[in-house]
C-alpha cells in the first residue's frame, strides 16, 4: 500500500493562501516599538501590532523598507516583561503597515508567541474540513 506525501496532494484554490503562509496569524493588538538597523532611519518608532504568529507579525506605524532589519519590543500584555526581538526582517509593506519575519529565537520566546497565537486563534468562519491553525 503506497502513501502520498502532503506535497504530492493537489491543493485547492481556497486553501492556497493559508498554505502559502509559514504560520497562521491571529488578530492581536499591543504596543510595539522598533528601531531599524538601517542608518537611513535609525530612530526609534512606535506602532501598533495588528496580528501575530510565532514566526512574524504585522505592524501599523511608520513603515520600514522591505529587506530592512529591525529590533522590536513587543508589549504582549501577558503578565511577563516585554519581548525583545533582534534581527527581524521587513517582508512587505502597504504604505500604512508592514510585515516582519522573526529571526531564530530562544525556544522559550517562540513558545511564548505560540501560546498567545493558540489563545487567540478562532474557528469563526472556518470551514469544518480545515483547522483554524497549524502547529509548525
Amino acid at each position: 500500500m503506497s502513501s502520498k506525501n502532503d506535497k504530492d496532494l493537489p491543493k485547492s484554490n481556497s486553501t492556497a493562501r493559508l498554505d502559502s503562509r509559514e504560520a497562521q496569524r491571529v488578530p492581536f493588538y499591543c504596543p510595539v516599538s522598533y528601531t531599524s538597523a538601517d542608518e537611513a532611519c535609525p530612530s526609534q518608532q512606535k506602532g501598533q501590532l495588528l496580528d501575530l504568529s510565532k514566526k512574524g507579525c504585522r505592524i501599523l506605524g511608520p513603515v520600514l523598507d522591505v529587506g530592512c532589519t529591525t529590533s522590536l519590543v513587543l508589549e504582549l500584555k501577558d503578565g511577563k516583561s516585554p519581548l525583545h526581538i533582534v534581527g527581524a526582517t521587513v517582508c512587505w509593506h502597504d504604505g500604512y503597515s508592514f510585515g516582519v519575519k522573526f529571526p531564530s529565537m530562544p525556544v522559550e520566546d517562540r513558545h511564548r508567541l505560540q501560546e498567545l497565537v493558540l489563545k487567540f486563534a478562532t474557528v469563526r468562519g472556518a470551514r469544518q474540513d480545515r483547522t483554524a491553525f497549524r502547529l509548525a
